[in-house]
Formats: C-alpha cells, structure tokens, sequence
C-alpha cells in the first residue's frame, strides 16, 4: 500500500537475500552501500524494512540494534517505525507454515483450505532451532529492547490492532510521517492464517500443553 503512493518509495526488505536476489544486488554491498544505493533509485520519499532481532537480519549483518539504529540516523534516516505482533505463537506458526508451503504471501482474499502442520515445541525454526519458549522469551527481550532505543516521535503499530481490522489505519499513520496524504489505494496482500491454531497444528494439544498456566496460554485461542 506504501508504495502504491505517489510520493512514498517503499523497498521492503533489502536485506532479506531472496528480496536481494529479486532486486538483483551484489551480495557483497556493505548496509550503508545498499542503502545508498537503493536509495539513490528513489526519486521519492524512501523507507525500507528491517527484522531487529540478532537472529534475522541484523545478526546476519553483524550489527547490533542501537548501533543499527545509529547507521540510519547518520545516513538521514529520521522516521522509525516500530510493528509487533502480540500473538507469538502466530507468528512462529505463520512462519513454519511459509517455510513448509514455500510461499509467504496471498495475493487474493479468502483462505482456501489450512496447510497443517507440526511444530516441534523443542527445535523451532527461528533464526536457529530452538525451543520455543526461548523462542518467546527472545522476542519479548527484542521488543523491550527497540522500545528502548526508538527515537522519540516514532510510531509503534501492532498487527492486531493497526492492520488486521483496516490495514489503511497503519497506512494512513505512515503518510503522516512522510509528510503526505493518504490516497486511496487497496492491499494486494491477505492474510495466510486465518485459521484457529487448532485446525492449522497436528499436536496442537502438544503446544497446548506446554502453555497452559504460562503466561503465553492465551496465544493458543487469540
């Protein structure tokens, strides 16, 4: 939707090797020359897409988060915006289901049938296998950890409540840090997931199980 405005270049996530390999980049790029580089194609307000955590992009990068943060302020970079997703377990199973189905994305609404799945609750991949409590804990430290180095006036969105509703709300709070106003334009993207946790996980019971009396147990209905 960002990039369907007029005036906003929006280029995803240049560091993800796959998007790379799309954009055609040289591998071996520098962050700060990437960026340059993508950035110098845009003839209008730019902004990209990062995964904060150590063990997606940034541990990739061999950068840490404040000194990320630090990068894209030197390099002009003076918006942030901060997206999370409250339902952990949702995010690991719609990234366990991307990863078995091999494809990440729908481009047209309704959901079809569920891809089921089982996810080992001992050897979950995330970054590196690893159980999924940890896994949980990780995510919690990242997000304390990002809400600590934000510069003041960021926008912080949560996919439960800025975008699955009406995506145009995030849309919208996005183009007012651009400067710009919103127009009208549609999401070419649907959710994958729209399933009970139930229906989509072989040993629900299992994960079941292994959450109840957490405090993640109300991951397990959301």
């Amino acid at each position: 939707m960002l990039d369907a405005h007029p005036d906003i270049t929006w280029d995803g996530e240049i560091f993800e090797p796959s998007h790379r390999s799309e954009l055609d980049e040289p591998a071996d790029l520098t962050p700060t020359e990437l960026i340059e580089h993508r950035r110098s194609k845009a003839a209008r307000h730019y902004g990209l897409e990062t995964k904060y955590l150590q063990s997606h992009h940034l541990g990739a990068l061999g950068i840490e988060l404040g000194g990320y943060i630090e990068l894209l302020t030197s390099l002009g970079f003076e918006r942030f915006v901060a997206l999370h997703r409250r339902n952990y377990l949702r995010r690991v199973v719609s990234g366990a289901v991307g990863r078995h189905a091999g494809t990440w994305h729908r481009h047209r609404p309704g959901a079809g049938e569920p891809q089921v799945i089982t996810l080992d609750p001992e050897s979950v991949p995330f970054g590196g296998d690893q159980p999924l409590l940890d896994v949980f804990a990780e995510l919690a430290a990242g997000e304390q950890a990002l809400h600590d180095r934000l510069p003041a006036g960021s926008v912080r969105l949560t996919y439960e409540d800025d975008i699955v509703p009406d995506p145009s709300v995030a849309y919208a709070r996005i183009c007012g840090l651009f400067g710009v106003e919103p127009q009208p334009v549609a999401p070419s993207l649907f959710p994958t997931n729209p399933f009970p946790l139930s229906e989509i996980l072989a040993n629900y019971e299992e994960i079941a199980e292994l959450l109840v009396g957490t405090a993640y147990e109300w991951m397990l209905e959301d």
